[in-house]
């Protein structure tokens, strides 16, 4: 038997997904304004406005400000994670196609909505926190990024095992290059290169640094 309180309905939607609901909201509001406003300018009242939502609403979903911008941040990676991760799963390719693919998913992902690059990688530069944050983050694509190269490596028969430390420096180097080619192409338009050739050309860096 389910103890539970009865939720109120209003309009055919409970109060979980009147919750559920009014947090999405919230948390595309905080895109759009960190985005288009920075971290600096964007305030409360203008999420509350873009989102439709009373000052109330926003501080039964964050306590102020900044832990809605981690929020947002934190809602930006699981998404990315989600594109890699999914790209990664293709059955039945080799693994400098399954590279190819992640990338490629990145780069669709990233075009389709250029603000997540803004808020993730350039406004998460703001405060100590945010920075933290951003470390944490990167660190974990690195780590993803590690795993992609473990399979590149095994593509190539012979190899001796690589030392996990040397991995690890890898994998984060090609991550940060990564990103500072997404923080060029979001806020100046750079590099100015065939998305086709840009990506044929990280997957061959990617894969002569496994192989190393």
């Amino acid at each position: 038997m389910d103890d539970r309180p009865a939720q109120r309905v209003y309009g055919g939607v409970d109060a979980d997904e009147r919750h559920a609901r009014r947090r999405g909201q919230l948390l595309a509001a905080g895109l759009e304004r960190f985005a288009a406003d920075g971290w600096a300018d964007a305030t409360v009242a203008g999420i509350c406005e873009t989102a439709g939502l009373s000052r109330r609403s926003f501080y039964e979903h964050a306590a102020d400000r900044e832990a809605l911008f981690l929020a947002v941040v934190d809602h930006v990676a699981d998404e990315v994670e989600g594109v890699i991760r999914a790209a990664a799963a293709t059955p039945d390719v080799v693994p400098v196609d399954r590279a190819r693919l992640v990338l490629e998913a990145l780069a669709a992902h990233f075009a389709a909505d250029p603000r997540t690059i803004r808020v993730a990688l350039v406004e998460s530069l703001a405060t100590p926190a945010f920075r933290a944050r951003r470390r944490e983050l990167l660190a974990r694509f690195s780590d993803l990024a590690v795993r992609l190269m473990a399979a590149l490596r095994e593509d190539a028969p012979g190899r001796a095992v690589p030392d996990p430390a040397a991995a690890r420096i890898t994998g984060a180097l090609l991550t940060g290059g990564l990103v500072e080619l997404l923080i060029a192409w979001a806020t100046d338009g750079t590099p100015r290169v065939a998305p086709d050739e840009l990506i044929d050309h990280i997957v061959d860096l990617a894969t002569a640094a496994a192989r190393l």
